[in-house]
């Protein structure tokens, strides 16, 4: 018996999505995801109502140098740790289809072929709109770069307002052109960074293609590449300081740096998990979704920033 395009759908599903996880095509046309993928920046674990993200944000207060043998020294409570909270948001996509599809897909190859297009079109949607909402304030509950690395270096992310922590500041500072490009992305780094030696710092950059494209003509003589699988596999993927620097197609004239304090945190049960079918209530088909919780975190914001206009 001829497997229907739902059987069909639960079989190729899994074959269909390791493929697209594979080295060569995952997030073939999402170059943030793929980045983030490559670098670590994607956390998968267990969620509940809330991540947690536990705040180690200041040098002991009591901390100090000794003037006599037996100065006392101070009694309150030490209070160094405190917390960031990020509610997780949500992604669905639909694959819908026709009971007539159904009847006019008959043969085996016509609905594998017709499975493999729903399924492909379905994670690829899922990814875009990931690395899209990822240079926003917030979609739906899902939170961008612009709330966690603000050209103001300010407001309030995770539940901590920066007017009053200023600890909590992302870093920031502007430029004008390709004259003094390289010489705020030196000051954004080395902020992040916040001293020589530092493994907190930032390791990833990314904005629109125009500007990536007016630091690497400043480049042009000492041009350097990050990664040499990129130049075999003919990727052109630049690098800054410590930074592998890539645009994407949503990107903008703010030039991002990101490091391990910056996370995807996704569900390792849903993250690009496809529901069961579902026959249609009021029309002659059949629908299936692929669907992820997931939320974009900083556990250091004061070790992420960017580089405007």
């Amino acid at each position: 018996m001829a497997l229907s395009i739902s059987q069909a759908l639960a079989i190729s599903y899994p074959a269909v999505l390791n493929r697209l996880r594979s080295a060569e095509n995952q997030w073939a046309e999402n170059s943030l995801m793929r980045a983030l993928e490559q670098l670590g920046m994607i956390e998968r674990t267990a969620l509940g109502p809330t991540i947690e993200a536990e705040l180690d944000y200041q040098r002991n207060p009591d901390a100090g140098f000794l003037s006599t043998n037996l100065q006392t020294h101070g009694m309150t409570e030490t209070e160094v740790i405190t917390g960031a909270s990020y509610t997780p948001g949500q992604i669905s996509v639909p694959m819908t289809w026709s009971k007539f599809a159904e009847a006019t897909n008959t043969s085996e190859v016509q609905k594998i072929n017709l499975v493999k297009s729903l399924t492909t079109n379905g994670i690829t949607s899922h990814d875009d709109l990931i690395e899209q909402a990822l240079f926003l304030t917030s979609t739906s509950g899902f939170l961008g770069l612009l709330t966690h690395a603000p050209t103001s270096g300010q407001g309030s992310d995770g539940g901590i307002d920066s007017a009053t922590y200023t600890w909590w500041r992302s870093q920031q500072a502007t430029y004008t052109d390709d004259t003094d490009i390289e010489a705020t992305f030196t000051t954004v780094e080395n902020s992040c960074i916040k001293g020589t030696g530092s493994k907190l710092g930032p390791k990833l950059m990314v904005s629109d293609a125009a500007t990536w494209s007016l630091f690497a003509g400043t480049q042009q003589a000492v041009q350097r590449w990050n990664d040499t699988q990129d130049v075999k596999a003919g990727i052109k993927s630049l690098a800054f300081g410590n930074c592998k620097y890539v645009f994407s197609p949503y990107g903008t004239t703010t030039v991002y740096f990101l490091g391990d304090s910056f996370k995807l945190v996704v569900s390792s049960t849903y993250f690009r998990e496809k529901g069961d079918t579902v026959p249609l209530q009021n029309a002659s088909g059949f629908t299936s979704e692929i669907y992820s919780a997931l939320q974009s975190v900083t556990t250091n914001r004061s070790r992420i920033g960017c580089a405007h206009l």
